[in-house]
C-alpha cells in the first residue's frame, strides 16, 4: 500500500512519531502553566487561548468577540513559545513520521501538506502575540486551526482502507474541529461560549498528535524491518 522510496530507517521514524506525541503533550501543557501562573481570572468559556500570550496586563478587548477581558499572564512567553513549538513539532511528525508511514489514498498527499502548512502558522502565530500584531496573530492561528482540521479529514479519507478505525477516527477529529471553527465563528456561541468552542476547532488536533503517534508506533513494532508491517 506504501510506495517503496518512501520507505525509512526505524530510528528516524521513531523520532517523527514522538515529535508527533510531543506536539500535543506540549500544546496542552504550555496552557496549563500560562494558564495556573495569570493573575487575572481567566475564563476558558469566554476567553481566547490567545489571550495567555498577551505580553501587557490589564483590560484588552477581545479581538473576535470585542468584549473587554482582563488579561495578565506573567508567563505569557510559555504561551507563545508553546505555539512555535507546537508547529516545529508538528512539521517534523510530518516530514520524519507521517511522510512514510502514511498509506497511499486519494488525498494522502493533501493531507500531509495542509498538516505541515498548519505547523507554519502555528509558529507565525506565535511570534505574532495577540495584542502586538492582532491582524497577523488571528489570521496565522485561524488557517492553523483550519487548516490541520482539514488535513486531518484528508489523511482520514487516505487511511480508512488500511486502518479502518484509525482512518475513521481521525476524519471524526478533523471534522468535530471544523464544526468548532464554525461554532467559534459568530455570536451567540451556544452553550460552550466563544473560548469553549475556539477549544473545540482546536484541541482536537493536539489530541490527534498524541493519539496518532502511539498507534502508529505499534504499528511500526509489530514488523521488525525499517517499515510498518499492513
Amino acid at each position: 500500500m506504501r510506495p517503496k522510496y518512501l520507505e525509512a530507517p526505524t530510528n528516524i521514524i521513531t523520532k517523527g512519531l514522538l515529535c508527533l506525541i510531543a506536539a500535543g503533550v506540549v500544546f496542552f501543557l504550555g496552557q496549563f502553566i500560562t494558564q495556573f501562573t495569570t493573575t487575572q481570572p481567566y475564563s476558558m468559556k469566554h476567553q481566547a487561548i490567545s489571550d495567555l500570550g498577551i505580553t501587557a496586563c490589564g483590560p484588552y478587548k477581545e479581538y473576535a468577540t470585542q468584549e473587554m477581558v482582563h488579561v495578565c499572564a506573567p508567563l505569557h512567553l510559555v504561551m507563545d513559545g508553546t505555539f512555535v513549538a507546537y508547529g516545529v513539532l508538528l512539521m517534523l511528525g510530518v516530514s520524519l513520521g507521517l511522510l512514510f508511514l502514511w498509506p497511499q489514498g486519494r488525498f494522502r498527499r493533501s493531507g500531509l501538506v495542509l498538516m505541515f502548512f498548519g505547523g507554519i502558522e502555528a509558529v507565525v502565530a506565535g511570534f505574532s502575540p495577540l495584542n502586538l500584531a492582532p491582524t497577523l496573530h488571528s489570521i496565522s492561528g485561524g488557517l492553523a486551526i483550519s487548516a490541520l482540521n482539514v488535513s486531518l479529514i484528508l489523511l482520514g479519507i487516505a487511511a480508512k482502507k488500511v486502518w479502518k478505525w484509525f482512518g475513521r477516527w481521525t476524519v471524526f477529529i478533523g471534522s468535530l474541529g471544523i464544526f468548532g471553527s464554525l461554532m467559534d465563528g459568530k455570536p451567540p456561541y451556544m452553550v460552550l461560549g466563544y473560548g469553549g468552542w475556539e477549544r473545540v476547532a482546536g484541541y482536537g488536533v493536539a489530541i490527534w498528535a498524541i493519539g496518532a503517534g502511539c498507534y502508529l508506533y505499534q504499528q511500526m513494532k509489530k514488523d521488525k524491518r525499517s517499515t510498518v508491517s499492513f
